[in-house]
């Protein structure tokens, strides 16, 4: 009866005509684009979908209309950036195009996802809800004793990261750690004596920006061995004077407690306070 109905519209108002009019929700009801709670819910069908000329003379058949399940990822993007160009600027150098992510893959076309995650993670932002879909890995970091308090609410996602811009290794990465000092300002500085890692890594060059089972979410599990992975040349008396002896300062070393001023220092070249 739906088809008849269908097709008496096609007949009266001409197949053009047709695809411009909620008529499509008679086929796609289960879609939810009438849904009030929609930005869409206004829109024209067409305007995404394209004219649905062939697609009202053979429904079904492939590449009729634009159905954004058998397009790449930047084809997709495309359709999106004719109306959200200005909003995005930087949409054609973000990183989640880079990696054959669409504008459709986080966002919800016609109505709101539901997105389930782990016992323990009830009150974390819904921005941060659809990240968790692809970068399991990173999400599960959140878990460790050691972390971002993603789980609690306390910050977002995008609180860090633009997920339309840049990519994440450039927003964090040297003086880009402008990001982080945005909470931890007591360790940004500026300084005369600056650690350099932090300007050339940034923070992630000690920290593990999501979540670590190390104490500060550091890297590594003993301070020592993360200073030796960069600093592997030392002063002679850190080694130890006698050439067949045990050196003087080791991994197991706890450089900090003469190497206080760990972020930078404006009395001290070596960081010693």
């Amino acid at each position: 009866m739906g088809r008849l109905i269908i097709l008496c519209l096609v007949c009266i108002l001409g197949p053009s005509a047709y695809a411009e009019t909620p008529a499509c929700a008679m086929c796609h009801s289960s879609t939810g684009f009438t849904s009030t709670g929609s930005p869409h819910s206004e829109g024209d069908c067409t305007a995404c979908h394209g004219a649905g000329d062939a697609h009202v003379s053979a429904p079904g058949t492939p590449g009729s209309i634009l159905s954004f399940t058998t397009q790449s990822a930047s084809e997709r993007s495309e359709v999106c950036k004719a109306c959200h160009s200005a909003d995005h600027t930087g949409v054609q150098i973000r990183s989640h195009a880079s990696v054959g992510v669409a504008c459709n893959d986080c966002h919800s076309i016609h109505e709101q996802k539901t997105h389930r995650l782990p016992a323990g993670f009830e009150r974390t932002p819904e921005t941060s809800r659809v990240c968790a879909s692809c970068p399991e890995d990173t999400f599960a970091q959140f878990a460790m004793s050691e972390r971002h308090r993603l789980a609690e609410g306390s910050i977002s996602c995008t609180d860090c990261h633009e997920p339309h811009e840049g990519s994440p290794t450039s927003q964090l990465g040297g003086f880009s750690q402008a990001t982080c000092a945005g909470c931890h300002a007591d360790t940004a500085g500026p300084f005369v004596f600056e650690h350099a890692a932090s300007r050339v890594e940034g923070c992630q060059a000690c920290h593990a920006p999501h979540g670590s089972p190390n104490r500060h979410m550091l890297t590594h599990q003993r301070p020592g061995e993360l200073c030796y992975s960069c600093h592997a040349i030392v002063p002679q008396f850190h080694l130890g004077f006698n050439p067949s002896g045990a050196p003087a300062f080791n991994e197991d070393t706890a450089c900090t407690n003469c190497h206080v001023a760990i972020h930078g220092s404006n009395l001290d070249r070596n960081l010693l306070r």
